[in-house]
């Protein structure tokens, strides 16, 4: 069933405009994208969410009405367009539509900042966000916001039948999970407030009830970094497991992993022509390296690199591009994980933690572990990490009442559509990305 249509205003889509309806009459609603006034005749290119068509008005074979309106269109003014869909060889879908009446419905201001048609110089970047509630009508950004909504419904498939449970938790947090200075402060009803950095707090919580937990929650960052992987309000695809070690949720990703790209490549193989983008499935398991090992193989590249610290950008690339597939890395050091970190029982100066970096230098896509679960090694944790436990009072409590040993990781979602899709910056994978210059529209 299809709602809400006026048969007045649409009856098909563009893409029912096509050499197997020869001779259909329909009515088409779109834009017009695009106009090629030849005097006595006339090409438009109607976009709807379907794609693009071709209607043609040939002077003396259209109504004097239509033509005269057809006259007068600008790009971007929406329209409904009856007529009969013809076969012709030379269009790209095989055919085009022979108008008999049209209606305008939204005449579009004169001259549109951006141009949709790709036939002018490489537009800046600057303009495009600039203008971004027109930009996203960019054929190109449909294509990239469909394939992660392929994505987004998978990831949520795939949970579903792995038996977790959605969980929807606080944006505002009194305290944040991390620390540090990367906080957005508000004002809640005159009290100080932070937005979340992350869920982790709250999906460990879950446990308690659900035991397999996962959402798709945003998360905000006052990072000031401008590398193509950093935005500063962005979704993650959070997990936690009760019960689970490290190893388990390193198969869990790659399962979630292959699946996605399975799925992709069978529902969205149109969109990835489109963006011309090539993917393969990656072979389970993946490759696991450690912290140390990483490090050495960067320094093999030739690249300098502290053995001590967490990867620079310039590491990270390169060790993702030393890789064809993606692969985990292990064991990160104590200093550089958060105090909710189990440490290896063998050697305490190391985590149980990982970071799931993706190929072709696009880099960390995930970051977890297996988590403390007792309350006086997380509260001990709490002191050496130089936090004052009177601030994570209410987290530090639930952990005297039973809490199972586990795992979990959280995902960078739009880190995921940017290498799925291909694309130069993270901010692309966004509909109305922010950034430390973009906050608006």
């Amino acid at each position: 069933m299809t709602y809400a249509i006026n048969p007045e205003w649409r009856t098909h889509t563009t893409f029912d405009v096509n050499s197997e309806n020869d001779g259909l009459e329909v009515i088409i609603g779109g834009w017009v994208q695009q106009i090629r006034d030849k005097g006595k005749l006339i090409f438009l290119t109607i976009r709807d969410q379907s794609g693009l068509c071709q209607v043609t008005l040939h002077e003396a074979e259209t109504n004097s009405n239509v033509w005269k309106t057809c006259k007068d269109l600008t790009i971007e003014t929406v329209v409904s367009i009856k007529g009969v869909v013809k076969a012709d060889p030379r269009s790209k879908l095989g055919a085009e539509l022979t108008p008999s009446s049209i209606k305008v419905h939204s005449l579009a201001a004169l001259k549109f900042p951006i141009d949709l048609t790709k036939k002018k110089t490489q537009m800046d970047i600057d303009t495009i966000f600039r203008f971004r509630e027109l930009s996203i009508r960019d054929p190109k950004v449909s294509t990239i916001m469909k394939l992660k909504n392929i994505i987004a419904a998978e990831i949520r498939t795939f949970f579903k039948l792995k038996g977790f449970t959605e969980i929807f938790t606080p944006l505002i947090l009194t305290a944040s999970t991390e620390g540090g200075a990367e906080q957005f402060h508000i004002d809640y009803f005159g009290q100080p407030a932070v937005l979340a950095q992350s869920c982790q707090f709250y999906k460990q919580a879950a446990l308690a009830c659900h035991e397999k937990v996962y959402g798709i929650i945003p998360s905000w960052r006052a990072e000031k970094s401008h590398t193509p992987k950093h935005i500063t309000e962005f979704w993650q695809v959070e997990n936690e497991i009760a019960f689970a070690t490290d190893k388990e949720i390193m198969q869990v990703q790659e399962d979630l992993i292959v699946h996605v790209l399975e799925q992709v490549k069978k529902q969205g193989a149109i969109h990835l022509v489109e963006l011309n983008r090539i993917i393969s499935i990656p072979k389970k398991p993946f490759k696991r390296i450690s912290f140390n090992k990483a490090k050495s193989i960067i320094l093999d590249l030739g690249i300098e690199s502290n053995p001590t610290e967490d990867f620079g950008a310039t590491e990270e690339t390169a060790l993702s591009q030393a890789f064809e597939e993606p692969f985990f890395v292990t064991q990160f050091p104590s200093q550089l994980r958060g105090m909710y970190y189990a440490t290896d029982p063998k050697n305490p100066e190391l985590t149980l933690s990982l970071d799931l970096i993706a190929p072709e230098g696009f880099g960390e896509l995930s970051s977890g572990g297996q988590r403390v679960f007792e309350y006086e090694v997380l509260k001990n944790r709490t002191i050496q990490k130089g936090f004052d436990p009177d601030n994570f009072k209410w987290y530090l409590r639930m952990f005297k009442f039973g809490m199972p040993p586990h795992a979990g990781y959280g995902l960078g979602f739009e880190r995921l559509i940017r290498w799925i899709a291909n694309l130069p910056h993270i901010r692309e994978a966004s509909m109305f990305p922010r950034t430390p210059e973009i906050f608006q529209p």
